[in-house]
């Protein structure tokens, strides 16, 4: 069902431990358990020994290192190994393994030894090739200089703002000092002196902040024709990688293949380790447990019979049995079946997390609300078919982008709705007939219905509350609750009188309903820790004292009502984002009615517009989903989003490998 997650049940394995191969190679086929730690539920469990597989584990991670950088290094994009099947789930052999990575290791050093020689040759050359281009043209014999006993000669660059304060600083000294190059404000120089002076040329550098260019000896010998030649060189060398490349692509052609059955091979011991590790053994005997969806239990636990004929004792308890056993400390892993056209709001719910076992998945409601507050907030025919053609080839294009995609064009769907509504396309107003309501000129009427659905949406958080404490047996307990039926009823009993006295006045109200709809309740509220007393949910009445109960009571009411107004005054920002939406557009074509009286106004003017539009997408865009998500999570989803779950992740062998569920410690 799209509301409510999978029935769970929760399945304990005892089994002979001769059996535990076999068992455990049927539960990663079946691929419908999700493991758990046996002690977090069973408490005798702890005393029970585990399986070492630590040791092996890492024999394993190295193996696995080592044929991704084996799949790197021939040039594979993506170093994933293949699915396994069959036979090949079983624990490969390391010392097979190992003498047949030997082999392709002894095919391909040669080829990738090479690679990395010519690379670091073409390096090193270019290293000295932009040594020499640094000397600049400057004619000067640099490596007789450089060989030179009578003179000294340093190589440098400084900020050329210096070059006139380091011509000071060495003045009186005999110097030649040349600019060679500069790159932004840095300038490229090489100065020569007596080598008597070299001591006064070191601290005149320092001073002007020159960072010197250490040359290296063959880069001395070298001339600028010797320079040419290293150009050439290159190109050789490069030529030669390219070769080289060509060779490795055949190594990559010849062994990809065989290098991703290696790694599949390898990934899948290590996820059945991982599955060893939730084990609890005796000399003789193992145990482990885990949560299956209640429609696939029997099918689980007929395989498992089979598989070790009969030798099996299985106990299966309901999640809501065990919940209700533990008071409520057993986490239940979610299973949450959603048609793939919810898919997109079920990325933004997981966004603010999973929700509890046994409580509504809200994904529905947001992808109403959600389209509702973006469409009234960025309501524009033109912007809208922008917004959903992108998307649709995102999610077309982009697997990995699909459902931002979808989203997108979701989006993009909702603000075309909206921008009928308002008869606006790419900001022009008298092209569509308006079928609602232009925002700028009903600015009242917007904000009503922005107070309105805040309203609808703050009642349904209220609502999902209360269903969600009926379906965890906590009625009672969150009764008090601020977002439970007593301040629920305080809400809309507000809500409906100030309906009531905006269309009638003052007088249209009876004297008796704020006392009975409004009084009364918070009375009870006040009263709850006594009332809780007496229905035994509570060991001590006034722990505090009586004098702190009471103002922590008016302090609670006094945020009650300042919350529940302003929970119900945020959704303004969805009529006053809509205003800014058509306030841009008059911004825009403002500007561009201001340039078109400008030499090539007319080509200025489309500039504007077409640039002005790009902005309004991309930016408000951007905030108009930020705030639509500020919305959903603090207004709707603070009211019953409470309980936090955890996915239901199964361990098995699927179409893409085996999977495990993700654990401190585990794989």
């Amino acid at each position: 069902m799209m509301l409510i997650a999978e029935r769970m049940d929760r399945i304990t394995f005892l089994i002979m431990r001769d059996d535990m191969e076999v068992v455990l190679d049927e539960i990663a086929r079946q691929g419908v358990l999700h493991l758990t730690r046996i002690e977090e539920v069973d408490e005798w469990a702890e005393t029970l020994g585990t399986i070492g597989v630590e040791t092996l584990r890492s024999e394993y991670a190295k193996r696995r290192r080592k044929l991704t950088d084996l799949l790197e290094q021939v040039g594979c994009e993506d170093q994933m190994g293949l699915p396994v099947s069959g036979q090949a789930t079983d624990m490969i052999d390391l010392k097979c393994l190992d003498e047949e990575i030997a082999v392709i290791e002894s095919d391909i050093s040669p080829t990738l030894a090479k690679k990395r020689h010519l690379t670091e040759r073409i390096q090193e050359l270019r290293a000295l090739k932009d040594q020499i281009e640094a000397l600049g043209p400057s004619g000067l014999p640099i490596g007789g200089l450089m060989k030179s006993t009578l003179l000294t000669t340093a190589i440098g660059v400084i900020d050329e703002r210096n070059l006139e304060r380091l011509h000071q600083l060495l003045s009186g000294v005999p110097l030649v000092l040349l600019p060679v190059g500069t790159e932004g404000k840095k300038m490229h120089i090489i100065c020569v002196v007596l080598r008597r002076d070299r001591t006064r040329l070191d601290e005149a550098l320092k001073q002007v902040g020159c960072v010197e260019t250490r040359i290296s000896k063959e880069a001395i010998d070298l001339s600028r024709r010797v320079g040419v030649d290293i150009v050439q060189n290159i190109a050789k060398l490069e030529d030669d990688l390219g070769q080289v490349r060509g060779e490795i692509a055949e190594i990559r052609r010849k062994y990809e293949g065989k290098l991703r059955e290696l790694l599949g091979r390898v990934e899948a011991g290590l996820r059945l380790l991982a599955i060893k590790a939730y084990c609890r053994v005796t000399e003789k005997t193992c145990v482990f447990s885990g949560w299956v969806p209640t429609k696939k239990s029997q099918s689980l636990i007929e395989a498992i019979k089979h598989r070790t004929a009969g030798r099996a004792i299985i106990e299966v308890i309901e999640a809501d049995r065990l919940i209700s056993q533990s008071g409520g400390r057993v986490e239940v892993p979610v299973l949450l079946e959603q048609p793939s056209v919810l898919k997109p709001f079920e990325m933004l719910v997981s966004g603010y997390g999973t929700p509890a076992y046994g409580t509504i998945d809200p994904t529905v409601f947001v992808g109403i609300t959600f389209l509702f507050m973006f469409g009234m907030m960025f309501g524009d025919v033109g912007h809208g078919l922008v917004l959903l053609v992108t998307g649709l080839i995102v999610s077309i294009k982009s697997q990995r982008w699909r459902e931002p995609g979808k989203l997108a064009a979701y989006c993009g769907g909702a603000s075309m709705v909206f921008g009928m509504l308002y008869g606006s396309i790419f900001g022009l107003e008298d092209v569509l007939p308006t079928l609602w309501l232009k925002p700028l000129d009903s600015i009242a009427d917007l904000f009503k219905v922005a107070i309105g659905f805040g309203v609808i949406v703050v009642s349904l958080g209220i609502i999902l509350n209360i269903i969600n404490s009926i379906r965890t047996h906590a009625f009672l307990e969150n009764f008090f609750d601020k977002s439970g039926p007593l301040i629920g009823v305080v809400y809309w009993a507000a809500v409906g009188m100030a309906i009531k006295w905006m269309i009638g006045g003052r007088s249209s109200i009876n004297p008796a309903l704020p006392y009975s709809l409004i009084g009364i309740p918070l009375v009870l509220f006040a009263l709850r820790a006594p009332i809780l007393r007496l229905m035994g949910k509570r060991r001590r009445l006034f722990p505090d004292g009586v004098a702190t109960y009471v103002m922590e009571s008016a302090v609670e009411i006094l945020e009650i009502f300042m919350g529940y107004l302003a929970n119900t005054v945020s959704f303004i920002r969805v009529a006053a984002f809509g205003l800014a939406h058509a306030g841009l557009f008059i911004a825009v074509f403002s500007l561009a009615s201001v340039v078109a009286s400008k030499p090539a106004g007319t080509m200025l003017s489309w500039l504007v517009l077409v640039f002005g539009n790009i902005v309004i997408i991309l930016l408000e865009g951007l905030v108009v989903t930020i705030q639509a998500l500020r919305l959903e999570y603090y207004e709707f989803f603070g009211k019953f989003f409470k309980g936090l779950g955890s996915r239901y992740k199964p361990a098995g062998f699927l179409k893409t490998g085996l999977v495990v569920r993700h654990e401190k410690g585990g794989e």
